[in-house]
This record gives structure tokens, sequence and C-alpha cells, in this order.
């Protein structure tokens, strides 16, 4: 999906694989944070993070990596790359983790917007990921909040 990290279409090893699959999931999480209009600051602090970490893997500047994100949500009018991608790329535990770091977005500003929970919990459903386990992790990042 992200041809940015791509040496040769035919060569793509699971390392750059790696971070497409990272940054699709900084993708969602930016996704999350103007689901509700408006990205707090605190929002875009714990995307940042997520960003910082991209942009030494590939090194990257985090205003270029931001702008990759910015772009791709801003052009994007449908997940269905995005969960193609993390279907294909993601064991179990790395999709709990997905969730897991939507639900710290959407919980970064101290309040659960219901268009952010809709979002996080209708990627957990197109990725497979029971309810149970979804509302397990939206209690976790409600309590540390």
């Amino acid at each position: 999906m992200f041809s940015f990290f791509k040496k040769d279409k035919k060569e793509v090893d699971k390392e750059e694989v790696g971070f497409e699959v990272e940054l699709t999931a900084t993708v969602l999480a930016y996704e999350i944070a103007r689901s509700d209009g408006d990205i707090t600051d605190d929002e875009l602090s714990v995307l940042m993070e997520e960003i910082e970490k991209i942009a030494i893997k590939v090194g990257k500047e985090k205003s270029e990596i931001l702008k990759i994100v910015e772009n791709y949500s801003k052009d994007s009018t449908s997940f269905f790359e995005f969960i193609e991608d993390i279907n294909k790329n993601y064991e179990k535990d790395k999709k709990l983790s997905l969730l897991r770091f939507m639900w710290k977005t959407a919980y970064a500003d101290g309040r659960l917007d219901v268009d952010e929970e809709r979002l996080v919990r209708r990627v957990a459903d197109l990725i497979k990921i029971k309810d149970i386990e979804v509302l397990k992790l939206k209690d976790i990042s409600k309590k540390n909040s």
C-alpha cells in the first residue's frame, strides 16, 4: 500500500512490510483523532510518539512521516486497503496492539467521542477481533487515560 518504503516492487522484505503496517496503524489512529472534528494536542502527542518510532526506523523526519499520514488519511475513501494490509500482515497480538493504540489515541484528550468509539469498533470487527477483547482493551485505556 505505501510505496514509500519499497525499493523494488518485486523485492519487499519483512522489515519494509513491518514499516508499512506501522504506518497503516498510525493512519488509522490519525483517523480516530480527527473523527470528532478536532485533533487535540494530547491526541497529536500520542500519534507523534508512534511517528517518531517510524521516522527513526526509516531515517526520515517526523514531519515528513506526519505529512504522509495526513495525506493518506485525506486521500483515503475507505479503510479496505488498510484492513486488507492488517489482516494479511498482522498476527492476533499485533491486531490487539493496534486496537490498544487506537483506544489510547481516542482517550488521549480525556474523553471518548461516539465517532471515535464507532471507528475503533468498526476496525476491530473488520480485523476479526471479538467484542469481549475490544471491550477489555477499551476498559484498560479508559483507566489509563
